[in-house]
C-alpha cells in the first residue's frame, strides 16, 4: 500500500489572490492504465497568460463560453519532475524523467498524451526544459508565417513569448529585430543572440520605423509579430509592416482594438493572422507534442538560448511575490521558476 500524499496546488480565487490549496492524497491521485503519476521538481510561471488571470484582465473572462479564464482558475502549464507511478498503457516507468503541461502542483496524475507528457532528452537540464512550452507557443507565429531567409521579422515585445519567437525566426535565415519599451529586455535579446533591438519610446511608430529602417537599409519590415498582447500595439505592428506584408498576433490582446482598416490593411494589402497557441493540430500544423520535442532538442543543442531567461528561483511556498516580481518588477523578473522540493521560511 502506496505512502499517503500531502497534494499541494496553486490556485486563484479572485484577481491577485493566491492560494495554496491543500487535499490528502485520494480519488484526485488514482492512476489509470494511460495515465501518470508525477511529482513535480520545478515549474515555470507564464508571464502572459498568468499573470492576465492573475490581475483579471484576460479579455476571456465575461465570455462564457471560455470554460478556461474562469475564477477560481488553476495556474500552470510548465512543469518538469519525474514519475512515481506509470499505468500499463502509458508508455512511461517509473522515475522516467518528464516534461509535462501540468498546473502549479507538487504531484499530478494526467493521461500520458503526447501533448501532456513528454521524456526528457538525455543531459537536458530540467530548468532549461521548462522554456520548452513557452518555446512552443512561440513557434505557432513561425508555422502560420511565409519566412523567407533574409527577411526582416520585427518582433514588439521582449519578453519569454517574443524573444524566443525572435530567435525562432532566425533558425529560418530571417532576421529580428526586437522591440520593447523595457531596456533591460533588450540587453537580455542581446544575450540570447538576438543582435538587432529598438527602444521603444513616447515616439510612437513612426520613431520605431525610423530605427527599424536604419536596420534594414531603409525597408519596413517584411513581417511583424506583435507579442506582447498590447492591444494598442496591433496597430504599431500594421503601421511597421511593409506594403505587402505580414503582421502575425502572437500575444493575446488584453483589450478591444479599433483601427483604420482601410489606411493599415486594405490599401496596404498587409496579411493579419492570428496565431494562437490552441492552433496546433489544425490543418497540417504540427501537434504540440511533436513541437515539445523539437524544441527541447533545440534547447538542448544550444540553438535556442534560454538560460539567460532566468531570473528567479523560489520555492512554490513564495508564489505570490513570483506573481508581483513579474508584474510590478518587469525590468529585473523574466524567468521565475518555483521550486516544489524546497520550503521558504
Amino acid at each position: 500500500m502506496r505512502a499517503t500524499r500531502l497534494i499541494t496546488k496553486l490556485r486563484f480565487p479572485e484577481p491577485f489572490t493566491v492560494e495554496v490549496e491543500e487535499s490528502v492524497d485520494g480519488a484526485a491521485l488514482q492512476v489509470g492504465e494511460r495515465d501518470v503519476l508525477v511529482e513535480t521538481h520545478y515549474s515555470l510561471i507564464s508571464p502572459g497568460t498568468e499573470l492576465a488571470l492573475y490581475t483579471g484582465t484576460h479579455i476571456d473572462l465575461p465570455n462564457p463560453a471560455n470554460r478556461f479564464a474562469k475564477f477560481p482558475f488553476y495556474p500552470g502549464y510548465a512543469t518538469v519532475g519525474e514519475v512515481l507511478e506509470a499505468g500499463a498503457a502509458s508508455g512511461f516507468a517509473r522515475g522516467d524523467h518528464v516534461f509535462t503541461a501540468a498546473h502549479h502542483a507538487n504531484y499530478e496524475v494526467m493521461e500520458a498524451t503526447e501533448d501532456l507528457v513528454v521524456r526528457m532528452p538525455e543531459g537536458l537540464q530540467p530548468e532549461l526544459a521548462l522554456f520548452g512550452r513557452i518555446a512552443e507557443i512561440s513557434m505557432t507565429s513561425v508555422l502560420l508565417s511565409r519566412v523567407k531567409p533574409g527577411d526582416y521579422v520585427a518582433v514588439l515585445g521582449m519578453g519569454l513569448v517574443g524573444n524566443l519567437a525572435a530567435q525562432l525566426f532566425a533558425q529560418r535565415g530571417a532576421i529580428p529585430i526586437g522591440i520593447d519599451v523595457v531596456p533591460e529586455r533588450l540587453e537580455l535579446a542581446k544575450r540570447t543572440g538576438v543582435e538587432h533591438v529598438v527602444l521603444s519610446g513616447d515616439g510612437g511608430a513612426e520613431d520605431i520605423r525610423v530605427d527599424v529602417r536604419r536596420i534594414t537599409g531603409g525597408k519596413d519590415a517584411d513581417i511583424v509579430v506583435e507579442a506582447s498582447g498590447v492591444p494598442e500595439l496591433v496597430i504599431t505592428a500594421l503601421e511597421l509592416c511593409r506594403v505587402l506584408g505580414q503582421v502575425i498576433l502572437l500575444g493575446s490582446t488584453r483589450g478591444l482594438v479599433t483601427l483604420n482598416v482601410y489606411d493599415l490593411i486594405h490599401r496596404k494589402g498587409v496579411s493579419v493572422t492570428g496565431a494562437h497557441a490552441s492552433l496546433k493540430g489544425v490543418d497540417g500544423l504540427p501537434t504540440s507534442g511533436e513541437l515539445y520535442r523539437e524544441v527541447l532538442g533545440m534547447i538542448q543543442s544550444g540553438a535556442l538560448r534560454v538560460e539567460p531567461f532566468i531570473t528567479h528561483r523560489l520555492p512554490s511556498t513564495e508564489a505570490k511575490q513570483a506573481y508581483e516580481l513579474l508584474l510590478n518588477h518587469k525590468d529585473r523578473a523574466c524567468g521565475v521558476i518555483l521550486n516544489w522540493r524546497e520550503r521558504g521560511e
